[in-house]
This record gives structure tokens, sequence and C-alpha cells, in this order.
């Protein structure tokens, strides 16, 4: 049985509806053109990476797999800090390693593997909330607010044998973590390895 509240609100969500599917007929040249539009004046964090490797937390022995690193060199006020935050939590305990390290005895380095994507750090700082939140595609109001988002991969420390679980652990123990977390609307996310 429907409520009588589902029952009203069908004019709306019919509105809705037909709005989406003139949104499912437009180009992706016109979809993209309106999204530029809504987004005004917020700016994406744009980061500089560097090549890199990290010690896989599955395959077994010591195993270091390409990956992009976060660079010591980021511009831009609110990308140097979320960025070097970023950076300086995934490198602690050596977790992310530059070109040219010294490979532990034992180690290798698999530069060919396909389908590997390492472990991830996200942090996403909540900005203010944006004036204009209608959806480009239904027309219908919802809060937004103009977040900046960075990641990047982490593997196990230097010391080898690191599980994945032990490495969130310590990496959300770090006092700049901690704090980053506190922060009202803030968001910290771990992503796993996929092998």
């Amino acid at each position: 049985m429907t409520r009588y509240g589902d029952i009203r609100r069908a004019k709306e969500l019919t509105d809705a509806l037909e709005k989406l599917r003139a949104w499912e007929d437009k180009t992706v040249k016109e979809k993209r053109a309106l999204y530029k539009a809504q987004r005004g004046s917020s700016v994406r964090v744009k980061v500089n990476r560097t090549k890199g490797y990290v010690e896989s937390f599955q395959l077994v022995g010591r195993i270091y797999l390409p990956v992009k690193l976060l660079s010591d060199s980021q511009t831009g006020s609110n990308a140097t800090t979320l960025a070097n935050t970023v950076r300086e939590a995934v490198q602690a305990d050596g977790r992310t390693v530059a070109v040219g390290f010294t490979l532990p005895t034992g180690g290798v380095l698999l530069d060919n593997m396909t389908g590997y994507r390492p472990a991830r750090l996200s942090l996403t700082d909540r900005g203010a909330e944006v004036a204009d939140s209608k959806s480009r595609i239904t027309d219908l109001e919802y809060k937004r607010y103009d977040n900046k988002s960075v990641s990047s991969p982490f593997g196990s420390k230097n010391t080898g044998g690191e599980t994945y679980a032990a490495a969130v652990a310590e990496i959300s123990d770090i006092a700049a973590i901690k704090a980053f977390a506190q922060q009202e609307g803030n968001r910290v996310a771990f992503i796993p390895e996929v092998i």
C-alpha cells in the first residue's frame, strides 16, 4: 500500500522525471557546459604528482609497484595545505618511496602489472555552502558545499609485512589526520588495494 504523502508528490516527481529524461537526451558537450556553469567559482584542487612506488599489502614478498605520488611542490594555498597533509600522512614510516629508492634485499620492482590499484588515503575538506544548489538535472533544491578532495596511494611500511588494517589504524592515529577529521563536515576515507 502506498501512503497518501507519496501520492501527493506524484506531480512533483513526474516533473522531475520529465526533466531527467530531457537531461538524458542532451549530448555530452551540453551536459559538460551545464556542469561548468553550475560549478561557478568553485575550483578543483589540482595537485602535482611524481613517480614513485608502494609495497603491496597482498602480494607475498617485498613487491613494489609503480604509482603516482603527491609531489612536495604544490601550488595554491588550499591545494598546498590539503595535499601536504595527505602526502605527509602516507609517507610516514616509508609507506611510499620515490623512484631510485634502495630496494631491500629480496625486493622486486614489478613495473608492468595490469589491473593493480593501490590502497589510497583520501581527505575531503568541506567548504562553504554553495548558494546556487539546484540540481542541473531535475531543478530541485539540495544542499551542496564547495568541497576539496585530495588522495594518494600508500603501501606497507618500510619494514615490510604490515597489514592493510594496521596501516589504516596507524595513519588514522596521526595527529594531523585526527585534527582534520574533527573539523565539521570533513571526511577521511581509506580505499583498499586491488590486485
